[in-house]
């Protein structure tokens, strides 16, 4: 089976290119025709568009990989059965399951090259990105401040920002959490400013809690300055947003927060995982799919990889969502779209294989002569 094993693998390479192609041309255009205005104005070089794509193309891979996966384990096995190979291999005795092996093999491969470019260079090139999209292309001066990201300053002190307002220059819903004292302390404004290392906190509330937890003292404030630590460079230059953390990077934060971390950034977390793990899964589901696309004809198959692809993204949407509300854990929103396709995958394999038992077993029964 060993040569049989490249021969399959070789047989999935053309259309996983030939995916990997078409779907980077798809992704890049929709950036270009996002640029479309600001190039038509002037206000983005070819310079800039060309490094715009650069710090992009990673992200973008991240994306592209499992979906080519899916088109090449369809196409490629497809292409086999169609021409009676598999089932040339099969009457000597080949597993069904064993024949797949090989194309569970390529997606795991493409399993770790997935999670290396979203683990290495794709939250650099991310931030970059980002970047380069705040100070040229909107011409932000208001430093690159990240929303519903937690950042430890100087001073044990915890801050947190639900939003801001990048018009008026001001940071709005902030958290203050101070765990240093005898008694921690809690800040929250309905907005704030800075002038150096020192915050304007406008319309809050100061409270102080005991070691239980229960607050013992609450004052409201109209004004107050306070020194935390962190200059408007600094605290741009330390905040990043998921996409431009590793997973460490998430885990440390989630840690960090346990109790009161949002479950975004642990849901970021588990996709770190989730995401690259699509690929194997794609090939798994893709498997037994790519047989049954023989038997429905030629464009069955690519109808098939627009169905699963609409539906896995379609559950992972939701799943994010109900994620994010507390529906579920964080654990399974990040990986509900995997494990519904893993049991499909799983029902499917033992329906062909079962056929496929059935078929062979009638041939054997069947008396010489006879027709089928």
């Amino acid at each position: 089976m060993r040569t049989a094993d490249w021969y399959i693998v070789r047989e999935l390479l053309p259309p996983f290119l030939l995916g990997l192609g078409g779907f980077l041309v798809i992704l890049v255009g929709d950036i270009l025709y996002t640029l479309a205005e600001y190039i038509v104005v002037g206000r983005v070089t070819l310079e800039v568009t060309l490094r715009l794509l650069a710090y992009k193309m990673p992200a973008i891979m991240v994306v592209t990989f499992p979906v080519s996966t899916l088109f090449a384990t369809l196409l490629g096995l497809s292409r086999l059965a169609r021409d009676r190979e598999l089932q040339a291999m099969q009457l000597v005795g080949v597993s069904l399951p064993r024949l797949f092996a090989p194309a569970l093999a390529f997606g795991l491969v493409v399993a770790g090259a997935t999670f290396l470019t979203n683990e290495v260079v794709s939250p650099w090139a991310n931030h970059r990105a980002n970047d380069l999209i705040r100070r040229t292309i909107l011409g932000e001066a208001f430093p690159a401040v990240r929303e519903q990201v937690f950042l430890r300053a100087p001073g044990n002190r915890f801050l947190y920002i639900h939003q801001v307002d990048h018009r008026a220059a001001v940071l709005r819903n902030v958290m203050i959490y101070e765990a240093e004292g005898p008694l921690p302390r809690l800040i929250t404004a309905r907005e704030a400013s800075w002038s150096a290392k020192t915050w304007v906190l406008r319309q809050g509330i100061v409270r102080e809690f005991d070691a239980e937890g229960y607050t013992t003292a609450e004052a409201r404030f109209e004004s107050m300055e306070l020194n935390v630590g962190l200059d408007a460079v600094s605290f741009a230059a330390d905040q990043k947003t998921p996409e431009e953390m590793t997973a460490a990077e998430l885990r440390r934060q989630v840690d960090r927060f346990r109790t009161g971390t949002s479950p975004r950034i642990a849901i970021e977390y588990h996709r770190k995982f989730a995401v690259p793990a699509a690929s194997l899964i794609f090939a798994w589901i893709a498997s037994p799919l790519s047989l049954q696309a023989v038997r429905g004809g030629r464009f069955v198959g690519v109808g098939f990889c627009v169905v699963l692809l609409f539906i896995y993204y379609a559950v992972m949407s939701s799943a994010r969502v109900l994620g994010s509300a507390g529906a579920f854990s964080p654990l399974i929103a990040a990986w509900a779209p995997n494990l519904l396709f893993f049991a499909i995958g799983a029902a499917l394999v033992a329906w062909e294989d079962g056929l496929i038992r059935r078929t062979l077993w009638s041939a054997r029964l069947r008396p010489m002569g006879a027709r089928p």
